[in-house]
């Protein structure tokens, strides 16, 4: 089955997406809703931005509108402010969404008591584009590892409730684009070659169900044979059953999320997820096939940083280092652990301390910024 929502989103950017603007105006790139809405605008190479989630004025945004809460910002590689002509876009954009929100069915979410839910739906597009080169392509919306922590389950469940599909919690519900790899094959045959993130903000691409369904894998083979690069990251050690694929590639990224080097307090937090053992195979095994590798230490855990720098230093160019979000919220899963001591701005920082001197003092870059930053940085090395 097709989704909905694909349908309801397009009644709200109706004029965007029938606009044909001439090569000196701002135009729509691509636009996303695995996790609300995401619009990129381009002109001559400069890129805006554009989430759209649920409206709560408790949080900060650009604009709140009747349905929305609206950001605008430039990519996450430039933290500079939007200059003028660039306010002046999402203005219009804002009047746009204001004049149309009254267009989107409000829908009445119903009850369910099923525990959890795997949907097989088709879709008309894969391949999202972030300028310059870069795409990023989610085989599935919806994770079943479930980590808790994750801040991607409001905004995916945001997009459920706009074609009224019941609220489950995160973790419970996974979207499997069943022809992606069919669709991705067509995108890629119309589209310069570049570098495909494929990493766990709304899923992860080697969750339990790519056994399955192999989703992750018919993307990846496309990917091969048509001269593009993926970058994977992911909690899973099963991307190792992808190595041969993944060699066929130009370059090929795979990282892992290793936040912490004691495996009970991986269970605690992320009980979804593949033990810290196994991650650590995977990564050596990828690493001694050629692949660029790279760790995410996200969000920092209770640890011994001196025993997680020996053991991941070896194999990775890059780390990202961050630390949890919305800790006060979490302050169960650090009860669930033992360690509520963990919870203070100290502690955290005191770690983020220890790793980034001890990657560096082996000369393994820190990067600031998201995965595909460090991925980049790890590519641009080989």
């Amino acid at each position: 089955m097709s989704r909905p929502v694909d349908e309801v989103i397009r009644e709200l950017l109706g004029p965007l997406l029938e606009a044909r603007p001439s090569p000196s105006q701002w135009k729509l790139l691509s636009w996303d809703v695995d996790q609300g809405l995401t619009l990129t605008l381009e002109r001559d190479h400069r890129l805006i931005m554009i989430e759209m989630s649920v409206r709560d004025t408790t949080q900060p945004c650009w604009a709140h509108t009747e349905r929305f809460n609206i950001v605008a910002r430039r990519p996450f590689a430039d933290r500079s402010p939007l200059d003028s002509e660039q306010v002046q876009v999402v203005e219009h954009f804002i009047q746009l969404i204001r004049a149309r929100e009254g267009r989107l069915p409000t829908f009445e979410r119903p009850q369910t008591s099923r525990k959890s839910v795997v949907r097989e739906i088709e879709v008309d597009r894969v391949l999202v584009a972030e300028g310059a080169g870069h795409y990023y392509v989610n085989p599935y919306v919806g994770c079943m590892i479930g980590c808790e922590f994750c801040w991607a389950g409001p905004n995916a469940d945001f997009s459920r409730a706009l074609e009224g599909l019941p609220s489950l919690p995160w973790g419970r519900w996974v979207d499997v684009k069943i022809n992606a790899p069919e669709i991705l094959r067509r995108e890629l045959a119309v589209n310069a070659p570049g570098i495909v993130r494929m990493s766990p903000v709304v899923t992860d691409p080697y969750q339990s169900l790519e056994r399955t369904f192999r989703i992750t894998r018919g993307c990846i083979t496309a990917m091969a044979d048509a001269g593009f690069s993926p970058v994977i990251l992911t909690r899973e050690g099963r991307v190792v059953e992808d190595i041969e694929i993944l060699k066929r590639c130009p370059s090929a990224g795979v990282g892992f999320s290793i936040p912490t080097d004691d495996d009970s307090i991986r269970a605690a937090f992320e009980p979804g997820g593949s033990p810290i053992a196994e991650r650590l195979e995977a990564l050596q095994a990828c690493h001694a096939a050629g692949l660029s590798t790279f760790v995410v230490v996200q969000p920092v855990l209770p640890m011994d940083p001196a025993r997680l720098v020996a053991l991941v230093a070896p194999y990775v160019r890059a780390v990202r280092i961050d630390r949890m979000h919305a800790v006060s919220r979490m302050a169960y899963l650090y009860e669930r652990a033992g360690r509520l001591d963990a919870m203070s701005d100290a502690f955290a920082a005191r770690l983020e301390r220890e790793l980034r001197a001890g990657f560096e003092a082996r000369g393994v870059s820190c990067d600031d910024l998201d995965d595909l930053g460090a991925a980049l940085k790890v590519r641009r090395k080989d």
